[in-house]
């Protein structure tokens, strides 16, 4: 923030963005770098003249207590001190001068306060529950998650003393979000489709559900004559052409953000019952079929993922296991001792477990040795990091799919189906085939549900909870434009990425075994009848009789299923 004799002048999108109505209840400075997007969201309080009202409060809000210990409080105190105010260390936040009816400043009471916020952690919020905030100014906000700034903007963010006028004078206090941010990060995806798709250019306002206003100002370093003039040429030796047309030019198309946003680890209220993926712990019943899918390492984490299938053809993930530089003579009797108890059906690893490492035993032969059982290989041919990214979407989905009319239905080609099996791979297949069953309705979306943890407890007192995994989910951002500038679709590697790429081969697993799984779930609950009819009329012969049928017509249907399938 510079200063000229004491004053601070506003660029022109700075200007307007000062200037708008109260009325709009989200406004977002957005775009490149070194456009004033902090200065902005400081200076927004004391420029409307808030400061001077005793009962306003505003937070100013950066991701992390470190930015704004390194950033942010020492440009705060090159502003506010200018206006008398005090600095609170303990609290982090500024009072202003409180004026009397004589016009004097008095600081006896306290008057508007500032205060410098943080929200690392989206159970975080809760640190402000019992604020009354006037004025919501999160800074970057490309690096928060959606339900922080829903759940703090539009809970927390009022005002007991409305805005009305007195003798042509406005008076009271407001109840308004005014943010800022630029392309990148994990609420890349949100804040684009909430501020920038409506009207990229900005500047038009843009009313929302329950008519709220929303409005967006778009700006870089172009529109800042106080940057520094070599700024600019130092954004342009950008090697990356996605993050220099970000960082430049606030280009929103550059980096396409986060990549499973449809995601929910907390329920919205705008939404139906079944968005959520993230749900209380309940007893997996014994006979549903379970996996055990490991992604190894040892530098990076060795995670475990237990999944069960259930009749519904739902996933579900209700443990995991993870470690850090451990070997695995020291992990695998931790895992051995749940394949003895739980005996899963599908035991998958990484496919470079199988790798010859010039060692005498390769990491899946080690592997197979401690778990006293043969282990499956992931799928790594090219191409299947984005397909299995597309089918952790398709088990994310909680959205019907469109129902398409009978008349618009293209017409069958055994021909196509065929073309499709040899070429696309069994995925693209199904979907064809998909495309002329009856319409049904989905009871069953989404199909990936997550064990959360007790409230009260943590992951090693509650094992049956999966913290590392929604993490690993929410932090999935798209890999930057190929070098031959087509837009990327593959999910970025980051540290952490483990579980995500453990999920990645839990879906495919599942979709693969779902075949049989529907021929083994028909099976045991025809069982299940059969035994309570036993229970009832206690006919022996007829229970074997017609148990001797229920095998005979599985085994019927999986030789038709394993014909069609050769064919």
């Amino acid at each position: 923030m510079s200063f000229s004799q004491s004053e601070w002048k506003p660029t022109r999108k700075q200007e307007l963005f000062l200037s708008l109505p109260w009325s709009i209840f989200e406004a977002a400075y957005g775009g490149g770098n070194g456009s004033g997007k902090s200065d902005i969201l400081l200076v927004y309080g004391v420029c409307r003249k808030l400061h001077e009202n005793p009962r306003f409060k505003q937070v100013f809000q950066r991701r992390t207590y470190m930015e704004l210990k390194n950033e942010i409080v020492p440009r705060s105190r090159e502003l506010y001190t200018k206006f008398g105010a005090t600095f609170n260390k303990t609290d982090m936040a500024w009072t202003f001068p409180r004026p009397d009816q004589f016009g004097a400043r008095n600081m006896t009471n306290g008057g508007a306060m500032i205060f410098l916020g943080h929200c690392e952690h989206e159970d975080d919020v809760h640190k402000y529950d019992s604020m009354e905030i006037n004025l919501y100014t999160p800074d970057e906000l490309t690096s928060y998650t959606e339900y922080i700034y829903i759940y703090i903007g539009f809970t927390r963010v009022r005002t007991n003393d409305p805005l009305h006028m007195v003798n042509g004078i406005l008076q009271g206090l407001p109840a308004a979000i005014r943010t800022a941010g630029m392309p990148g990060g994990i609420g890349h995806t949100f804040f684009k489709k909430r501020f920038v798709t409506p009207c990229p250019e900005g500047g038009k306002i843009i009313i929302g559900k329950g008519g709220v206003k929303r409005f967006y100002v778009h700006a870089t370093v172009a529109d800042n004559p106080n940057a520094d003039p070599e700024y600019a040429g130092r954004l342009d030796a950008i090697p990356n052409e996605a993050e220099r047309k970000a960082r430049k030019y606030g280009d929103w198309d550059a980096y396409a953000g986060q990549v499973f946003d449809e995601f929910r680890d907390r329920h919205y209220a705008t939404e139906p019952e079944n968005a959520l993926h993230v749900i209380e712990p309940f007893d997996i019943p014994e006979w549903w079929p379970k996996m055990i899918i490991g992604d190894w390492g040892y530098t990076a984490m060795t995670y475990i993922g237990f999944f069960a299938i259930s009749p519904s053809k739902r996933l579900y993930l209700y443990r995991e296991l993870y470690w850090l530089k451990t070997k695995i003579e020291e992990w695998a009797p931790v895992i051995k001792d749940y394949n003895d108890r739980e005996n899963p059906r599908i035991v998958k690893f990484c496919r470079s477990a199988g790798q010859d490492r010039g060692q005498e035993h390769t990491i899946q032969e080690q592997i197979e040795t401690a778990l006293g059982r043969p282990i499956e290989l992931s799928n790594n041919s090219p191409g299947s990091r984005v397909s299995g990214k597309m089918m952790v979407h398709e088990y994310l989905r909680w959205k019907s799919r469109p129902v398409i009319p009978v008349n618009e239905l293209p017409i069958y080609s055994e021909e196509k189906a065929m073309w499709l099996l040899r070429n696309k791979g069994l995925i693209e297949y199904k979907s064809y085939l998909a495309l002329f069953d009856p319409p049904e309705e989905e009871t069953n979306i989404p199909k990936l549900q997550i064990f959360k943890c007790s409230p009260e407890g943590d992951h090693e007192s509650h094992p049956n909870c999966c913290p590392i995994m929604i993490d690993a989910i929410k932090a999935c951002s798209y890999a930057k434009n190929s070098p031959e500038g087509k837009p990327a679709e593959d999910v970025a590697e980051f540290n952490g990425d483990d579980p995500y790429d453990d999920l990645r081969y839990a879906v495919d697993s599942a979709e693969a075994y779902f075949n049989d799984a529907a021929d083994e779930f028909q099976k045991v609950v025809k069982q299940q009848e059969l035994i309570a009819r036993l229970a009832a009329n206690n006919n022996m012969t007829a229970f074997y009789i017609a148990m001797r049928k229920n095998e005979e017509a599985a085994n019927q249907t999986m030789v038709r299923r394993f014909h069609r399938g050769r064919r």
